[in-house]
């Protein structure tokens, strides 16, 4: 039988875990998380549960018995594939993924803002930080992350801490605001445009 395990972990968070006795020992199924407070906790447990009531319905025992199926192996090529023996083959090392960015989403956002007229407060710290809040509103610290999800170098934190100070006090709020009164309306051609 499987049930709802917690268990604080050395770091001082609760672990949740979906367990199970067997032969009379303890062991662990899954580990679904650990909380670090009493609402995480709380998601986590009601994560548990859903997972176990998922489980509850059991497969139905027929007595059959899977045969893998046979393949039937490739003959021997008529000719040589790589002439000039094991010394005349170049080795290819497997492909890594080095690195990956969602450029895409941040070009169509910033395509988005310009069209708007946005981009008339010239700043391009504080696009960036649009988008990145666009993207995920999150603090001000964790934009670098959002930022190097898009692909992008963010600002230092000072620049950013700055950037905000000045869109306060040079009146960027204006200007948007301008730019959304004065924005040309869509044409048929436009992308803006409601086809429905």
């Amino acid at each position: 039988m499987a049930w709802v395990r917690r268990v604080r972990t050395a770091s001082g968070a609760t672990a949740v875990q979906i367990a199970e006795s067997v032969g009379g020992r303890r062991r662990i199924v899954r580990h679904i998380g650990s909380a670090r407070d009493e609402a995480e906790l709380g998601l986590l447990i009601a994560e548990a549960r859903r997972l176990l009531a998922d489980d509850a319905q059991q497969e139905l025992d027929l007595g059959l018995t899977l045969v893998a199926p046979k393949a039937v192996m490739v003959p021997a090529p008529a000719h040589e594939l790589f002439p000039g023996g094991p010394e005349g083959r170049r080795w290819v090392r497997r492909a890594h993924v080095l690195k990956t960015s969602s450029g895409l989403l941040y070009q169509a956002l910033a395509g988005v803002y310009a069209r708007l007229g946005f981009d008339a407060v010239g700043d391009e710290v504080f696009r960036d930080l649009v988008i990145a809040r666009v993207v995920e509103p999150t603090s001000l610290l964790d934009v670098d992350r959002v930022l190097a999800e898009l692909g992008r170098a963010s600002a230092s934190l000072s620049t950013r801490k700055r950037t905000l100070r000045r869109a306060y006090a040079g009146g960027y709020r204006e200007v948007l605001a301008e730019a959304c009164f004065t924005m040309p309306p869509p044409t048929a051609t436009s992308p803006w445009c409601s086809t429905t």
